[in-house]
């Protein structure tokens, strides 16, 4: 009953939801999504991978480089629900055939499902979509959530209106869950023990390792950067950090002449709003540089492309992780910078990483401050002490090491249902 009370809520809303997309430009491909382009596949055996946006994204180019590995016969299909998201996979993912999720309506679903016909859905994260669940399930095809995680702030709001929802925790065949964290969470919630697995978080797995020094290279010098400089890098910012990147640098500067900053919106709708924060200041855009119209002696760099983040913490001297200095993102993934050995720091606000953000801190291979005055004390400590901040950033580099394995383990579940 409530998953047709679901449904007809979809439907009153599917008139307003077209016509906002209409209305705006870029997002009008989204109206694909009514009726989304299957590609035809002639294997026997099609592995649906769904995820949300650039983080998914990021999960799902690790995931289908092991599957297209073990399962080389069969078809990889990936959907994604964003712009963004179908910009980067498309940029950045081979291997699989690309494409837009359907509504969670469930004739667009079906429709979907009667062109694709995978033999399993694959779930990243916390995509969760009665839909999706349900009308694969009706199918007999399994749905396993890999890389299972639920954030803080998502948890409550399942509680409070997991009444009024249809109960797709329950429809799930199995959660191979990151975290104990997370397995608690997902049971809470309605799925047996038993269907639970630890695996371990993938993206330890998929953490960029090391840059060729070509290519650091050629980065330092299209940014004017020289083995003197010391790149600051405030990687994923959200509301506030950009006024705190701008902070860090007005304090900082004037002691350290050869200080350069590197600020990396997670959303690039956002771009403007931190370019307000450094008004007044000398600022460059990274698709400036790449056209050759960048200012190469400009103190800060906006980044304002996708999938080039994890290059550009190899060039830091110190990275910042975006979203944990205010309270409701609860941070972005430590392990980016700390795989490179970039001495990192983060705020208060962990909860979307807090086995990742323990680990390393009860390593000792990364800080955590409370507030913007400690924040530049201890940027101003590392900058003066080059030596022992390279130490920290070593020991962050070997505990992503030692925690990989997790893509092992994920595909041991997955092949269970194959």
């Amino acid at each position: 009953m409530r998953y047709i009370l679901y449904n007809m809520l979809l439907i009153l809303l599917a008139p307003a939801g077209a016509g906002y997309l209409l209305c705006r430009r870029k997002y009008r491909i989204l109206l694909r999504r009514f009726n989304t382009r299957v590609p035809r596949f002639t294997q026997e055996r099609v592995i649906w991978i769904h995820g949300c946006s650039v983080g998914e994204v990021m999960v799902a180019r690790i995931l289908v480089n092991a599957l297209r590995e073990k399962y080389p016969e069969a078809a990889l299909l990936l959907t994604v629900n964003t712009v963004s998201g179908n910009e980067l996979a498309k940029t950045s993912i081979t291997g699989a055939q690309i494409t837009f999720a359907p509504f969670d309506l469930a004739v667009c679903v079906r429709r979907f499902l009667n062109k694709a016909r995978p033999a399993i859905l694959l779930l990243l994260e916390t995509e969760l979509w009665p839909g999706l669940v349900r009308e694969a399930r009706r199918r007999g095809v399994p749905v396993v959530v890999v890389n299972g995680r639920l954030s803080p702030r998502k948890l409550p709001k399942y509680k409070k209106y997991g009444q009024l929802m249809p109960p797709v925790f329950s429809w799930l065949d199995h959660v191979a869950a990151q975290e104990e964290v997370y397995r608690d969470r997902f049971a809470a919630l309605g799925v047996p023990l038993d269907r639970i697995s630890l695996t371990g978080n993938m993206k330890y797995d998929g953490v960029l390792m090391e840059v060729p020094e070509p290519v650091k290279a050629a980065l330092r010098e299209a940014m004017g950067y020289d083995e003197q400089s010391m790149v600051l890098i405030f990687g994923s910012t959200r509301p506030g950090d950009e006024v705190l990147a701008a902070a860090c640098w007005k304090a900082l500067k004037p002691d350290f002449p050869r200080l350069r900053l590197i600020v990396a919106p997670r959303h690039l709708n956002r771009l403007d709003e931190g370019l307000t924060a450094f008004k007044g200041e000398s600022v460059t855009l990274r698709t400036e540089i790449r056209a050759g119209a960048g200012d190469k002696t400009a103190g800060v760099m906006m980044l304002d492309t996708l999938g080039e983040l994890g290059v550009m913490y190899s060039l830091g001297n110190i990275a910042v992780i975006g979203g944990s200095f205010f309270p409701g993102v609860e941070g972005h993934n430590p392990l980016e910078p700390a795989g490179l050995g970039i001495p990192t720091v983060f705020g208060p606000f962990m909860g979307n990483f807090p086995d990742a953000a323990a680990m390393l801190l009860g390593a000792g291979g990364a800080f955590q401050v409370q507030s913007g005055d400690e924040l530049i004390a201890l940027i101003r400590s590392l900058l003066t002490r080059p030596e022992s901040a390279r130490m920290v950033g070593n020991i962050g580099r070997n505990v992503v090491i030692k925690n990989q394995g997790a893509v092992a383990r994920t595909l041991s579940r997955i092949e269970t249902f194959l």
